[in-house]
C-alpha cells in the first residue's frame, strides 16, 4: 500500500471515530438533562409542599400542599361534578373549629360551600390534601357570622346554629380540605323521584341560607339549580287548566310540584331584591298559575308591582293576598302602602290634567302678591291719587272760568 492510500484509510477510520464519539456524548447529553429534570422536578414538588402558593394572584386565597395528589392524568373537577371531600375549617391563627365535615358529598358550582373552599377545590387532584388561607371575600364577606345564627350546613335538615366569637368582616379563615374523588353528575331524568326531591331541597334551604345572608345572586344560582332537578313534565305533571286545577297525579309528583313552586316563590323574592322584577313577575305568576290564592305569592307579587310603579295592580294583588291571609299582619300593612301609592299618583295624575288643560296656573315667587302691601307701595299709589285728583281739579276750574267769561 502506498503513502497515499494509508492516508486515506486514517482518514476514513477517524471519520467513523468521530461520528461514533459524538453519538456517545449525545447520549450522555441527553442522559444528564433527562436526569436533572428528573430532579427539578422532585424539588420542585418538594417546594410546592413548603411553600404558599397564591391561586388567584390577588393574595387572597392562598395554598400549601399536604399531601400530593394523582397528577397522572392531569385531571381536575369541573363543575357540576359530585364530590367527595373531608374539611375542618376555623379563624385563621386561632383553634376554633367553626365546621368540620368527613366523607361530604357535594355538587361543585352550588354555592353549597364557602366560595374560597369551591375555588380551590377546581385546582385539586384527586386525593390530594392542602391548607388553605382564605380572605373574608371568599369566606363569611362583609356579613360575618355571629353566635346563634345558622351554618347553613348541606344535607342537614335542620342546621346547627354557629358556637363561637364573632367572626367580623375582616376575619381571614384557615380551612385544611381533601378531595377524596368525584362523579360526573348523573342525567336528572334517570334519577328517582326521592332522590331528586332530596336533591332540590337542599339546593332551596342553601338558596335560602344566601339569600338570609343578603347575597340574593347566590341564592338565586342555587334556586334555579334547584328546579333543574326537580322539573317534571313527562311524568304526568301537566300545565293547569285556566281554573287553577291540574290533573290527578300521584302523591310523590304532587309532592314535587309542591317543592317546585316553593322554590319558584323563593326564587321571585329573590329577584325581587337582586333588582331583576320582569324575572321575579314570572317565577311568581308560575306560582299562582297552579294556587292562585298562594298568599305568599300574591304578597309577592304586589310588592314585585310596586318596584316596577305599577301601583294600581299591585294594591290589587295585595287586597288579593289579604283575602287569602286575613290573619297576616304583613299582607294588612302592604294594603295600606299600596293604597297610599294609589292615592298619590291619582292626585298626581289631577294635577298634570289641570295643567295640560290650562286650568290652573303655575304660582311663581316673583309675581305672587303679598297679603298686605308694604308702605312704598302705599305711598306709591298714594301720590298717584292724589296726582289724579289734582288734575281733575284744574280741568274743572279751567272750564269754570271760560263759562265765566
Amino acid at each position: 500500500m502506498s503513502e497515499g492510500e494509508s492516508t486515506l484509510v486514517d482518514k476514513s477510520e477517524s471519520s467513523s471515530f468521530e461520528d461514533l464519539a459524538s453519538a456517545a456524548a449525545h447520549e450522555i447529553e441527553e442522559a444528564k438533562l433527562a436526569e436533572a429534570a428528573a430532579t427539578d422536578k422532585e424539588k420542585s414538588s418538594e417546594q410546592k409542599q413548603d411553600e404558599w402558593q397564591d391561586l388567584l394572584g390577588s393574595g387572597a386565597l392562598l395554598k400549601k400542599i399536604l399531601k400530593s395528589g394523582d397528577e397522572s392524568k392531569g385531571l381536575r373537577p369541573q363543575r357540576g361534578d359530585i364530590c367527595k371531600i373531608s374539611y375542618d375549617l376555623k379563624i385563621r391563627d386561632s383553634n376554633h373549629i367553626v365546621e368540620k365535615r368527613d366523607q361530604l358529598k357535594i355538587y361543585l358550582g352550588d354555592n353549597e360551600l364557602l366560595q374560597g373552599l369551591e375555588l380551590a377545590l377546581t385546582l385539586m387532584y384527586k386525593g390530594e390534601e392542602c391548607l388553605l388561607q382564605i380572605a373574608p371575600r371568599f369566606g363569611y364577606g362583609e356579613t360575618g357570622l355571629k353566635p346563634g345564627e345558622s351554618l347553613g350546613l348541606i344535607g342537614e335538615a335542620e342546621s346547627p346554629k354557629y358556637e363561637g366569637p364573632v367572626i367580623e368582616p375582616d376575619t381571614w379563615l384557615e380551612a385544611k380540605l381533601e378531595l377524596h374523588d368525584w362523579d360526573d353528575e348523573p342525567e336528572h331524568d334517570t334519577l328517582p323521584i326521592a332522590e331528586r326531591m332530596e336533591i332540590g331541597i337542599r339546593r332551596r334551604t342553601r338558596g335560602n341560607w344566601w339569600y338570609g345572608r343578603g347575597e340574593a345572586t347566590l341564592a338565586v344560582q342555587l334556586y334555579r339549580r334547584a328546579l333543574d332537578v326537580l322539573d317534571e313534565s313527562e311524568g304526568g305533571i301537566s300545565d293547569p287548566t285556566p281554573s287553577g286545577d291540574l290533573t290527578p297525579i300521584s302523591d310523590a309528583l304532587h309532592a314535587l310540584l309542591d317543592e317546585r313552586l316553593r322554590v319558584h316563590n323563593n326564587m321571585a323574592a329573590a329577584q325581587l331584591k337582586a333588582g331583576a322584577y320582569d324575572a321575579a313577575l314570572q317565577a311568581v305568576t308560575r306560582v299562582l298559575s297552579c294556587q292562585p290564592q298562594n298568599a305568599k305569592a300574591l304578597y309577592r307579587k304586589s310588592r314585585i308591582l310596586s318596584a316596577m310603579g305599577r301601583n294600581s295592580e299591585a294594591l290589587e294583588a295585595a287586597r288579593a293576598a289579604a283575602a287569602a291571609a286575613p290573619d297576616d299582619l304583613g299582607a294588612r300593612r302592604e294594603v295600606q302602602r299600596c293604597e297610599q301609592r294609589t292615592t298619590k299618583d291619582k292626585q298626581s295624575e289631577r294635577t298634570l290634567a289641570k295643567r295640560m288643560l290650562g286650568t290652573t296656573k303655575e304660582p311663581s315667587s316673583a309675581s305672587a302678591p303679598d297679603k298686605k302691601p308694604n308702605r312704598a307701595k302705599m305711598f306709591v299709589w298714594g301720590s298717584l291719587l292724589i296726582s289724579l285728583l289734582v288734575g281733575v281739579a284744574s280741568v274743572l276750574v279751567y272750564r269754570y272760568k271760560m263759562q265765566a267769561h
